[in-house]
């Protein structure tokens, strides 16, 4: 609804999310906080059928080990997913990577830092021709 603040934006590459994911410390358990963004998101992907395929991908900070970080960077990937499919996004059109610390969007020498490279990105995936 138009009413409602648009928090997923369309681009030709990937749906840009306007806040964060957010889980619980060190788990793949998505807060209800982010229930609102994930809603848009499956709403957009049932609105635009036209977009084949979305990668989920999890990202980390370098805080503690990567190969724990890329563990659970995955699990949180697959729950953002399970919670698509939840919403009537059809499991084909879908799918989980997890990356950890290996593809910061930012610095992990501060805090807001590795804010920032704790995410969840939705990569649209073109067929190639």
């Amino acid at each position: 609804p138009a009413k409602e603040k648009q928090l997923v934006i369309i681009t030709k590459d990937k749906l840009v999310i306007t806040d964060r994911v957010y889980f619980a410390t060190g788990k793949a358990t998505i807060l209800p906080v982010s229930f609102g963004l994930l809603n848009q998101v499956a709403s957009v992907l049932r609105n635009h059928p036209e977009i084949p395929m979305v990668t989920v991908e999890g990202h980390t900070d370098d805080k503690g080990s990567a190969k724990m970080n890329r563990k659970l960077s995955l699990a949180r990937a697959k729950s953002v997913m399970a919670y698509l499919v939840h919403q009537g996004i059809d499991q084909n059109r879908l799918n989980a990577m997890g990356f950890g610390p290996d593809r910061p969007a930012d610095t992990n020498k501060t805090e807001a830092g590795r804010a920032n490279n704790r995410r969840v990105e939705f990569i649209i995936e073109h067929a190639v021709p």
